[in-house]
């Protein structure tokens, strides 16, 4: 008896231990766990690196330009045609796969190595550490797709986010009249204010955006509230919305236009640094973040266009070299050209 006794006790003591020491290790969870993969960064750290001389900055942004208008358009096909077909085979798998119900466009797949994981988003950091998330606009339920406004905004609030980019209008034509965009976040005009889940979102200011002193009629700077209800304690944020710690930058598949975008700073950054480096170089270490991440070669010749700028103003240099290649690009656009060799022009 007492045998039995002392087996019944020892069993009993040891379970109870097994139990609380699952509980402690936080193992004891029937609901389906969540991995996420770290974000690995593609990028060597340069930082540090002083930019070139300026005679440097001034060969390297002169490169730039050259070329007749039938050598860069070449260039710019050459560069779309990479896009279309770059096949890659990652070795490393995800932890996490988004739902397929949760992209916009399945044939964008997602670059593993820099996915955001909880949206359709890549993370993308410039030579200056800079840090950009490359990503679609959020998607409302439907038939098709699963609301991910929600994700957007726990991004937002997880990583701290201040600054989010829209890249597109509100209220797009569809060829006959003009709708609202799907997913939306945020309310146009001040004071107004939504509820998605449990965060209320109110546009706070909505004013054109100031560019060399005047009021610019294509971008507008918003400044948005975002509370959320299931905090008692520091729940609300603000955020400054351009219609321009991270920044969304986004437009309705996160590419093309947001791509382009985030271009500006990242080639520029990495052109002032490397005197070996042609547009082409830069543009190829872009890509390797984001999949099908330009629409069509205009894209890529706008994006050109803009690094010369960038390095133009940046640097202080005579704007004849910007004027140089920007007269090629609107020469090229003139020529209506909508396709060359199977690759899309606009």
């Amino acid at each position: 008896v007492l045998y039995v006794s002392f087996s019944i006790i020892f069993i009993v003591g040891f379970t109870v231990t097994a139990v609380l020491l699952l509980w402690c290790k936080k193992l004891l969870c029937f609901s389906k766990r969540q991995m996420f993969c770290p974000i690995i960064d593609m990028d060597k750290q340069e930082d540090l690196y002083a930019p070139l001389s300026e005679d440097l900055i001034v060969l390297v942004t002169g490169s730039l330009t050259f070329g007749t208008n039938e050598e860069k358009l070449d260039l710019w096909i050459k560069l779309m045609r990479m896009v279309m077909e770059e096949k890659r085979k990652e070795k490393r798998r995800y932890l996490q796969k988004l739902s397929p119900r949760k992209y916009r466009k399945y044939s964008i797949p997602l670059q593993p190595l820099t996915s955001l994981q909880i949206i359709h988003g890549n993370r993308i950091r410039s030579r200056d550490n800079t840090v950009f998330y490359a990503t679609q606009m959020p998607m409302e339920q439907s038939e098709h797709f699963d609301e991910t406004r929600i994700d957007f905004l726990n991004l937002i609030w997880k990583d701290e986010v201040e600054m989010v980019v829209m890249l597109g209008p509100t209220r797009p034509y569809d060829g006959k009249e003009f709708v609202q965009l799907d997913g939306m976040y945020f309310c146009e005009g001040a004071k107004a204010k939504m509820t998605i889940g449990s965060y209320e979102v109110e546009t706070l200011k909505e004013v054109p955006f100031l560019v060399d002193g005047k009021n610019s009629s294509d971008v507008l700077m918003r400044t948005i509230r975002i509370t959320d209800k299931k905090k008692k304690k520091n729940n609300s944020r603000e955020i400054t919305h351009f219609q321009y710690k991270p920044i969304i930058v986004h437009c309705t598949e996160g590419v093309g236009r947001t791509m382009a975008f985030i271009g500006l700073d990242y080639i520029t950054s990495h052109l002032e640094i490397h005197d070996e480096w042609k547009f082409e170089d830069g543009f190829k270490k872009l890509i390797e973040k984001r999949y099908k991440s330009f629409q069509n070669a205009q894209q890529i010749a706008w994006l050109e266009v803009g690094v010369v700028y960038f390095l133009t103003k940046r640097y202080g240099l005579e704007m004849v070299m910007f004027d140089t290649i920007n007269t090629k690009y609107s020469t090229v656009c003139a020529k209506g050209i909508t396709e060359v060799g199977g690759v899309r022009w606009r």
